[in-house]
């Protein structure tokens, strides 16, 4: 595995690190399983929140007498001091350790969000002064939309950032990054792959070719988490015919591949634009497993339930749409967004019907 120094913390990291919402879905023994055989492979960034359902309490169970051998990155979306603290505190709990090694402000998802959270009694006052009393050693922040990372950066000396990031939506490299080099920030790289649009090999190869630190894709099963980990594994520099080749599925996906940056919202039909296109990693997993794949994997059944819930709620959303067109006309990347909102609807009620025999009568 290729490590690489995570900007000005010192910190090594491996450059293949692990997004651990992929592991909300994994039933608490698969979710061991997935993070013992990450550190087997040389992973050993970890990146987590507080809003990734139970993924701190897996992660915490896991990591249970290997706790030196991974860098642990987890977020909070307080916007206050007193509610960050709370954040804090129950984070190191979930995650059975003393200390952080980074925590985030997680999504700044406008100027006036990170206006509220750096301010006086926002919640960046409880990280540092958690950083001052050595429970927190890094502080960073995470978002979709690049200039408002970019603003913090310049408010703030943030020492990491999580951004979104691959070869087909590039936007990262127009402000942000250059920010980051040269403020010697640590760059962390979040939907790396677009949601299973990009090919895995090809699409983490060229992330690592950028001046990036640490890409983190959420593996939902050991395969995937071989797969990805054989890439920092593999031989790094690209060669001319995997570039011509990334530069091609770009052209091909590039109709299809959300930012998540949320201008298309509010939808009149309360439809989580960003959430379906950008950050469904139940999507991911049933085009890439299959049915079969996807009704035998290891499922938590409280994760089925809620999931069952909330994507019945979308489904509905989905059909009820009106074709408004408000979302396609504030899409800055011009997204056909009503067609590909419907085009998951076969998707998502294959993922409900799977859930249904999951739980059973």
């Amino acid at each position: 595995m290729e490590y690489r120094t995570l900007g000005g913390t010192g910190l090594r990291v491996s450059a293949i690190g692990y997004g651990c919402a992929g592991l909300r879905p994994a039933s608490i023994d698969y979710a061991v399983q997935i993070v013992h055989r990450a550190l087997d492979l040389g992973i050993t960034f970890f990146d987590n929140a507080r809003g990734y359902g139970d993924a701190e309490t897996k992660l915490g169970i896991a990591l249970e007498g290997r706790r030196d051998e991974a860098v642990v990155s987890t977020k909070t979306t307080a916007t206050t001091r007193d509610d960050a603290w709370r954040g804090i505190e129950e984070s190191l709990a979930r995650l059975c350790t003393d200390h952080l090694d980074n925590m985030h402000l997680h999504n700044l998802h406008s100027m006036e969000s990170m206006e509220e959270r750096l301010g006086p009694g926002g919640a960046l006052e409880s990280l540092v002064e958690a950083r001052e009393q050595g429970i927190i050693a890094h502080v960073g922040c995470t978002g979709h939309r690049n200039e408002v990372l970019a603003e913090a950066i310049r408010r703030f000396p943030f020492e990491v950032v999580l951004c979104v990031f691959n070869f087909a939506v590039r936007d990262p490299l127009d402000e942000l990054i250059p920010l980051c080099v040269e403020r010697n920030v640590g760059v962390t790289v979040m939907k790396g792959l677009s949601k299973g649009r990009l090919p895995v090999a090809l699409a983490l190869k060229w992330l690592l070719a950028q001046p990036v630190h640490s890409v983190v894709p959420g593996a939902v099963s050991l395969d995937e988490i071989e797969e990805s980990a054989a890439v920092g594994n593999g031989d790094l520099p690209l060669t001319d015919e995997e570039r011509e080749s990334a530069e091609a599925v770009a052209a091909e996906v590039a109709g299809e591949c959300c930012d998540i940056c949320g201008r298309c919202l509010p939808c009149p039909a309360e439809i989580g634009i960003p959430g379906v296109l950008g950050t469904d990693g139940r999507l991911f997993t049933y085009r890439a497993h299959g049915l079969d794949g996807y009704r035998d994997y290891r499922w938590s059944s409280d994760y089925v339930a809620e999931d069952l819930e909330s994507r019945e709620r979308t489904v509905a959303a989905i059909e009820a749409c009106n074709d408004c067109g408000e979302c396609e006309a504030r899409c800055p990347r011009h997204l056909p967004v009503v067609d590909l909102l419907r085009a998951s609807l076969p998707v998502h009620r294959g993922i409900i019907a799977t859930y249904r025999e999951v739980l059973g009568p």
